[in-house]
């Protein structure tokens, strides 16, 4: 794949799959597109240590555009093992996003928060924002009605997964669509930070 680099302070080594493919909006901005089939971009376990989140706060973020088709479900981001360790942004066909963690450790193997409301075709603005055993999603800068699970989200184990954007170990849940920026934060983010990002960057995407 083509190596590519993050925009963070901490520049990470990043391989783009299968080359998405640029999309130029009507705003003028240029996104990736992908496919939902063989698009997709990862980095190593090694260069994403900073995203192994267990006991700490964190929030995830970005504009995404869901298109139909591809995998039933889909995912965004991810660092994980199914059912025992690490962390994943979920998409599924009924438009729910939802945070799910993985354990390995006693009879949960997984705990979520998760909210509805994510249509397909349409721009969004994503957040989430995890503290402790609740998680807070944000929609175009706004809080949405979240639900999380009994008892609450629990500690996910600690991760030596490769890091993926579109993508996960399972290699089938291929996201389609666009993402734009998705950003990862090592603390939880605010009502306000949610709100002011939105405002800054929502005309590129008409919303």
């Amino acid at each position: 794949g083509t190596l590519t680099y993050d925009v963070s302070k901490v520049h990470r080594p990043l391989t783009m799959v299968s080359a998405p493919a640029w999309t130029t909006l009507a705003s003028g901005l240029t996104v990736l597109t992908f496919d939902g089939a063989l698009d997709y971009i990862w980095g190593t376990a090694a260069t994403t240590g900073d995203l192994n989140f267990t006991t700490g706060d964190y929030s995830l973020g970005g504009w995404l555009y869901f298109a139909t088709g591809g995998a039933d479900d889909k995912t965004p981001l991810a660092r994980f093992l199914v059912d025992s360790m690490g962390w994943e942004l979920y998409h599924y066909t009924n438009e729910i996003l939802t945070l799910r963690h993985h354990h390995s450790l006693g009879a949960t193997t997984r705990t979520a928060c998760y909210s509805g409301g994510w249509t397909f075709g349409d721009w969004w603005f994503m957040g989430v924002s995890r503290s402790g055993a609740s998680a807070t999603f944000y929609r175009n800068g706004e809080a949405v009605t979240t639900t999380c699970s009994a008892g609450g989200l629990i500690d996910p184990e600690t991760c030596d997964q490769n890091f993926f954007v579109g993508n996960d170990t399972t290699g089938i849940n291929l996201f389609k669509g666009m993402p734009w920026r998705p950003r990862i934060w090592g603390r939880e983010l605010s009502s306000t930070d949610w709100l002011q990002m939105f405002e800054s960057e929502r005309h590129w995407f008409g919303v």
